[in-house]
């Protein structure tokens, strides 16, 4: 026998219903725009970003949408909510998509050895598959923490086969599929195999196959003979000011070398989902820590690595993305599935300061609280005491550095980093040369201890290594640097430790 109809109890029952669903979309939008302004501000402020685009968008809802700063400092140009910018980190998981879509066409195996496609890469007795490139348990050393090789030529732009020749042949810092650690040089490997099983440049296969079916207007690649129209100026901080970064993006993997815009990089992430970009059960295995990937620190023990993605959490909040700083950007895109929430942040200053954006945006929606703000190192007054002749003479010469220990924070791959000086006189001035770069004063701040001006926290000193070589010391925060002259301060000593 069924139950009489109730209009009073059903109609209490549907506001009840309307009033819980009012209440769920209000909080998913709780915290107003104006606020998540003014705490991108800060972040900005904290950071010292000259320039940032910021997008937030909650399902369909746009919370913010917002340029910051300069694009151009030096000609004060405002930084617009679609300015261009270098991505870098963010482009990762589509380098991750082109590949599993190589697999999804049977083209590729994860478990393939990428001997198979790049015979002449030295393995040196190893076996990597691609599944160990694309979650970065390959073991193979990454390039960009060697030192010299390719911060000595940020500024030379490369091919394919001369990126590969940075890292080719120097140790490997794990046993493939043992450990995981971060490795760049893996995704300059993945490249050269796309390109291999489908006959085409990388540029012109994410073309057609990314960028065209999800109908993005602003991302290109970006080299040495294009211009790409509104890209934003790259900086980097020297001392308490800034100065344009130089690096030249084709000096790294093709796939460092496109850019894009904020609102773009929102579309192609949903386009992975809404234009079946791959399937979704191969997302879900992208999105997925398997093996030594399911650790990635030990000082995070939350965070763990899918196929080309980080995977973390804001508390209880799961997230998937990726963020990166090269070449003076900074960028980072991470959504979080359950809470239907995706950020995307893009700057034009060196450092992870997209990523500190993300977090304190991403924080902020959920309704938790906010991470405490890290304290600022005071930034010390330099000295530019007098220097006797005597000692420029007693420490000019070439210096070659090394790590002389590696913290837990650091990539293994940074145990064989190695960074050329040279400490010469320049009619009366002593100067300082990092090997590919600009000389700059070396200033006497004490009796043996000097600073330089782009980097006044890193304290200078010299010592004798035995009776008749000089050994130099560079004392960073959590990277300290020492190591022996090996000649004198000719250019012609200098220029060769590249050789």
């Amino acid at each position: 026998m069924h139950a009489p109809f109730n209009f009073k109890s059903t109609t209490l029952a549907l506001a009840i219903t309307l009033l819980c669903s009012a209440a769920a979309n209000a909080a998913q939008t709780a915290t107003p725009p104006a606020d998540l302004d003014a705490i991108v501000k800060q972040v900005i402020a904290r950071e010292r970003v000259v320039g940032a685009s910021v997008l937030a968008a909650r399902g369909d809802r746009i919370l913010l949408h917002k340029g910051y700063g300069f694009a151009d400092l030096g000609l004060e140009v405002p930084t617009k909510d679609e300015t261009v910018y270098h991505v870098v980190g963010p482009m990762l998981p589509f380098t991750g998509i082109a590949v599993m879509q190589q697999v999804e066409r049977g083209r590729l195996s994860l478990d393939d050895d990428i001997s198979k496609f790049i015979p002449e890469f030295p393995l040196q007795g190893h076996h990597v598959t691609i599944r160990q490139l694309l979650n970065h348990t390959s073991g193979i050393v990454d390039y960009h923490y060697l030192g010299d090789p390719i911060e000595a030529t940020s500024r030379q732009p490369k091919a394919l086969d001369e990126v590969m020749a940075l890292y080719a042949n120097k140790g490997w810092v794990n046993e493939p599929g043992k450990k995981w650690d971060w490795s760049i040089s893996g995704f300059q490997l993945l490249v050269t195999i796309v390109e291999r099983v489908t006959g085409q440049s990388f540029p012109d296969y994410v073309q057609q196959n990314i960028f065209k079916p999800t109908g993005v207007k602003s991302t290109t690649y970006c080299d040495d003979f294009t211009l790409t129209r509104g890209l934003s100026h790259a900086y980097r901080k020297m001392g308490p000011n800034y100065v344009e970064a130089r690096e030249n993006g084709m000096a790294y993997n093709s796939d460092l070398r496109f850019c894009s815009t904020v609102s773009d990089l929102l579309q192609l992430w949903r386009a992975i989902k809404d234009k079946n970009l791959v399937h979704p059960e191969t997302f879900k295995q992208m999105s997925t820590a398997e093996g030594a990937a399911a650790q990635m620190s030990a000082q995070d023990p939350k965070a763990q690595y899918g196929f080309a993605m980080i995977l973390n959490h804001e508390e209880d909040h799961r997230r998937i993305g990726q963020h990166g700083s090269l070449m003076g950007y900074s960028g980072s895109l991470y959504d979080f599935p359950e809470d239907n929430l995706t950020i995307v942040v893009l700057t034009n200053t060196e450092d992870q300061n997209a990523y500190a954006i993300t977090r304190a945006l991403g924080r902020a929606i959920l309704g938790l609280p906010a991470l405490p703000d890290p304290k600022p190192a005071a930034e010390p007054t330099l000295a530019d005491k007098p220097i006797t002749e005597n000692e420029r003479k007693q420490i000019t010469g070439t210096y070659v550095l090394k790590l002389s220990r590696v913290s837990g924070n650091l990539h293994d791959s940074f145990a064989q980093y190695q960074r050329t000086y040279r400490i010469f006189d320049e009619n009366g001035r002593l100067m300082i040369q990092p090997l590919g770069e600009g000389p700059e004063r070396l200033l006497k701040q004490d009796e043996n201890s000097f600073a330089m001006r782009s980097a006044p926290q890193t304290h200078i000193s010299f010592a004798m290594y035995d009776m008749h070589t000089p050994l130099m010391k560079m004392e960073a925060p959590d990277f300290p640097l020492e190591g022996v002259c090996v000649g004198d301060g000719d250019p012609r000593t200098f220029h060769r430790q590249l050789k």
